[in-house]
This record gives C-alpha cells, structure tokens and sequence, in this order.
C-alpha cells in the first residue's frame, strides 16, 4: 500500500515530534513552519518542506496543525496564505492547538466555507508521548473524518494511543481539553508548593517525594515533576508559558459560565510569577521557581 501524505504545519517541541513520529512509521509528510530552518531535521528525516501553510494543504488531503496559542492558530489558517485559503471540497485540516471556543469556531467556519472538512482535536501529552504516539486526542466536529483519521495506520492513530469525539462542533473539545488542563496545571502548582515548604522546614525533598509516590497520592506527573523540581532540572516538554495560557483560557470560560474556579485562579497566578522569574519557556515544574 502506497504511504500516506499529509501535511504538517507548526514545529516546535510537539509539532516536531508528532512529524517525527509519522515519518517514521511510514507516512509521507510535507512540512511548513514560520521559523523555516526547524523543517531542516524533518527533510534530513524524509520530510519535504513548502513555503506557506496553503502550499502544504494544496499538497495534501490531510493537514494537521500544532500551533501555540489562538493567536498562531488563527494566523496560520485565515491568515494570507493560510490553511482557509487553499481549503477545498476533498480537503481536510485538523487543529491539535489548545485554544479558546470562538477562535475554535471561526476556523471551523471558515474552513468548512469553502468545501472542505474540519476536526478540532487538541492534544494531551509531552514531547515524550508524541515521540511515542502515545497521546491522547479530544476531538470535535466532521465524525466522519475522524473515523477516517483515527482507522489503524491512519495518522492521528499513529500519533496517539487514545481518542474521543466530544461532539459534532469545536465547542466540546475546547472546553474538554481544559478540563485536563485545570488538574494537571493546579496538581504541579501544588506539588511545586509542597516540595518549596518541605524544603524550608528542613525536610529532605526526595524523602517527601517517595512518601507521595508510595501513598494514594502517587501518579506518574508526581513522580516525574516531582524529581524535575527536587533536581531543578527544567529541559522543556510542556512549557510555562503554556499551562499558564491554558489556564488563562480556563478561566475565562469559567468566568464566561459564571462558575467559580479559585484553585485555578490561584495555580494561574504562580505560572505567571515563574514566567516573570525567566521561566516561560522552561518546563511548567519550573512553576516551583515562583516560591524560591
């Protein structure tokens, strides 16, 4: 059976594991980035890299985007050149970016405008899960593309180990997406508060962490956060910058809901002292550093 072709936009520290990860199992990938010398190690892999985001739609009947925040997200497609202005009927683009439901909805709209299919489906995980297509997908919008895309060997089945269809509009998965992020981001914010006082108090920090990790407190994001912020080693695989901008977006649709979120606003406001502290682009552990 011949490879599949599909497109790529965005390369950063997911993105460029997620093409990795496609090239690597056999699918051919055509690749653009806004910062164009990050398509060099996907072509070294295989990959081939175009000019603009509407070059690769052109190219391909599947686009996956990685973008960083609603701003990139929204650029990329309806921007010149973008993703909308080469959509067609036959053509079908999915957004893996954590983004709020209006931009959500905006590109749904203008991409289903001009004929072709739409999946909003934000990713969970690390570099480390992408590398090994072991993230998880929330997805809204065309069911039957993402029948299509999650079918064995198909490429959102590649990249990831788990899926689900919150609807048939970007509404679900924007809003599911953060559920995720609200405990993930509270739980570290938390577990960096701890580990700050336990340190103050005297006590030794990995004592602490194994008395957690063998308790009904114990989970894989205790364990690997935990020794990042005991070491103070903060490699990035999901950035500050990012948990803060996902909280931020969380706690809009609360306010949007009228639902109260004050462990959110709370956990919110440490991501945004570690980025003050130089952090933004260092592992979200790192919010440990807005209690030194």
């Amino acid at each position: 059976m011949a490879a599949q072709r599909v497109g790529f936009l965005g390369l950063g520290v997911m993105g460029k594991q997620m093409a990795q990860r496609l090239l690597k199992k056999g699918t051919e990938v055509v690749v653009w980035n806004r910062s164009a010398d990050k398509c060099a190690p996907l072509v070294a892999l295989g990959a081939t890299a175009l000019a603009t985001p509407a070059e690769v739609v052109d190219a391909c009947s599947v686009t996956h985007g990685m973008l960083a925040d609603p701003k990139a997200s929204e650029a990329v497609c309806l921007g010149p050149d973008g993703v909308a202005s080469a959509a067609s009927a036959g053509k079908s683009y999915l957004d893996h970016s954590t983004i709020d439901e209006a931009t959500g909805a905006r590109l749904a709209a203008a991409v289903a405008a001009t004929g072709a299919r739409f999946l909003a489906a934000p990713v969970s995980g690390g570099w480390r899960d992408a590398a090994a297509g072991e993230l998880l997908f929330v997805c809204g919008g065309d069911k039957r593309l993402f029948d299509e895309v999650t079918a064995p060997g198909a490429s959102l089945a590649v990249m990831g180990s788990k899926h689900w269809h919150v609807g048939d509009s970007s509404e679900g998965p924007a809003r599911a997406k953060l559920m995720l992020q609200i405990m993930m981001g509270t739980y570290v914010a938390a577990l960096g508060e701890t580990l700050a006082l336990a340190g103050k108090a005297g006590l030794d920090q990995a004592q602490v962490m194994d008395m957690f990790n063998s308790s009904a407190m114990a989970n894989p994001i205790s364990k690997a956060k935990g020794q990042l912020m005991i070491d103070g080693d903060y490699a990035p695989n999901f950035q500050v910058y990012l948990q803060q901008k996902d909280l931020r977006l969380a706690l809009q649709l609360a306010d949007d809901l009228a639902q109260p979120a004050p462990l959110a606003a709370a956990a919110n406001a440490q991501y945004v002292a570690a980025r003050k502290r130089g952090h933004a682009h260092d592992d979200f552990a790192a919010v440990k550093a807005a209690y030194d």
